[in-house]
């Protein structure tokens, strides 16, 4: 198999995978709403830990 034999396999499936979404709305919002909801979840955990943090530094220093 030769290496422009697999690019091209990769393009078909890149096209593949690009019409599959654009051809169906409800999926195409179902996979936004689920990675804002993974973004959201990962800033709330992020802000958690950083202010757990603060208040462990701040405990320390009295």
């Amino acid at each position: 198999m030769s290496e422009s034999s697999s690019v091209v396999a990769q393009g078909s499936l890149v096209d593949t995978v690009v019409e599959a979404l654009g051809n169906d709305p409800v999926f195409v919002g179902l996979v936004l709403a689920m990675l804002l909801f993974v973004f959201f979840m990962y800033l709330f955990v992020r802000r958690t830990v950083t202010g757990l943090q603060q208040g462990y530094q701040e405990g320390r220093q009295r």
